[in-house]
C-alpha cells in the first residue's frame, strides 16, 4: 500500500455533520470517523449510516478516510464492517486488538466484502488500536499479521485501565508499551501512532507528549480536538532549520563519496550512511507535506 503522511489523525464522532465538516477544513493528514466510544449505543445505527454516506459523498481532499468501527466481538461490529466497507474508506481503525488472529479475522471478512463489491481485494488498510496488556504482549505478531496492516495506534486510556496504572506528565510508566509498539511497527514497516492527549486545555502538556513521541521515532499522533492540530502538526513537521541541516548532510556526504570516501565531517561531526538516511526521511516528510525547500 502507498505510504501516507500521518502526523495528525483527528477523531470525529460518527454522524456529527458539523464536526465532520470542520474536520475536513482542518490541516490534518486524516480523519477518523468514529463509530465506537464517541457514539452512544442507541445512536449506533444512525451513526453507521451517516458515516457510510459521508464516505460516499463528502470531499475529503487528500485526507485519509479512516473509520473506527466497533470490535467484531461486539453486537455492532459485523454490521459496521459490512456497511462501512461497502462505502470504501481508505483504512479501518480496529479497536481492542489483542492478538494476530484478530487482524486475520478482519482480513478474511474484508476480503469477502471487497470481492463481493468488486473492489481490489486487500485495498483497504488496517490500523490496529492497542489498548490492553495482551495487545502489548502480542504486539510483534499483531504488527506482522498481514499485508493490510499499515499502522499501530496506542490507546493509553484503556491500556492504563487494564493495567491499573496512571498517565503522568512525563509518561515514564508508559515507556515500555510505547517502545514495544514502536519497535513492532519498525520491524513490520508500518506506522507507529501515539495515543491522543486527553486534556484539551493543556497545550503545554500536548506539546511535551508530542515532542517525546517524535524523539522516540513515532510518525504522528491521534487527536481529539481541533485545537490540538497546530501543535502536533508543528512537532511532526520538519522545521526549516532541520531541512537546511538535512540538505547539508546529504550534500556533504555526496561530495565525500565522489572523492572515494565512505564518511565525511560536518561541523565537527561524523556523517555516514545512517545520517544520510535520516536526512532523506525528513526531506521526504517535507515533500509529502507540500513544503517548499
Amino acid at each position: 500500500m502507498t505510504a501516507r503522511l500521518r502526523r495528525t489523525l483527528l477523531f470525529a464522532p460518527g454522524g456529527n455533520e458539523k464536526i465532520l465538516s470542520k474536520g475536513i477544513g482542518l490541516e490534518v493528514d486524516g480523519l477518523i470517523l468514529d463509530l465506537e466510544d464517541s457514539v452512544a449505543p442507541d445512536k449506533k445505527d444512525t451513526a453507521r449510516k451517516a458515516v457510510a454516506e459521508a464516505l460516499k459523498t463528502a470531499d475529503f481532499g487528500r485526507k485519509e478516510k479512516v473509520v473506527r468501527i466497533n470490535a467484531l466481538s461486539s453486537i455492532h461490529g459485523a454490521e459496521d464492517l459490512e456497511t462501512v466497507l461497502s462505502a470504501r474508506p481508505d483504512t479501518l481503525l480496529v479497536p481492542k486488538v489483542d492478538r494476530a488472529e484478530d487482524i486475520q479475522e478482519y482480513d478474511r471478512r474484508m476480503a469477502e466484502i471487497e470481492a463481493r463489491e468488486g473492489f481490489p481485494v486487500g485495498g483497504i488498510g488496517l490500523i490496529a488500536l492497542i489498548e490492553s496488556a495482551w495487545g502489548i504482549v502480542n504486539i510483534e505478531s499483531i504488527a506482522l499479521a498481514g499485508p493490510r496492516m499499515t499502522g499501530l495506534l496506542f490507546g493509553a486510556a484503556d491500556f492504563t485501565r487494564d493495567t491499573h496504572g496512571l498517565i503522568t506528565p512525563d509518561r515514564q510508566e508508559l515507556m515500555v508499551p510505547l517502545m514495544r509498539i514502536l519497535l513492532a511497527a519498525r520491524i513490520a514497516g508500518i506506522d507507529a501512532l501515539d495515543t491522543p492527549f486527553f486534556d484539551i486545555k493543556d497545550p503545554a502538556g500536548l506539546e511535551r507528549h508530542s515532542l517525546q513521541a517524535k524523539a522516540m521515532g513515532y510518525d504522528g499522533k491521534a487527536l481529539i480536538h481541533p485545537g490540538q492540530v497546530e501543535i502536533v502538526n508543528r512537532v511532526f513537521t520538519p522545521s526549516e532549520q532541520e531541512l537546511i541541516q538535512a540538505r547539508r548532510i546529504i550534500e556533504t556526504f555526496e561530495k565525500a563519496r565522489q572523492e572515494g570516501k565512505g564518511a565525511a565531517q560536518l561541523d565537527g561531526k561524523l556523517v555516514e550512511n545512517v545520517h544520510v538516511a535520516m536526512a532523506e526521511r525528513l526531506l521526504n516528510i517535507a515533500r509529502q507535506a507540500g513544503l517548499t525547500f
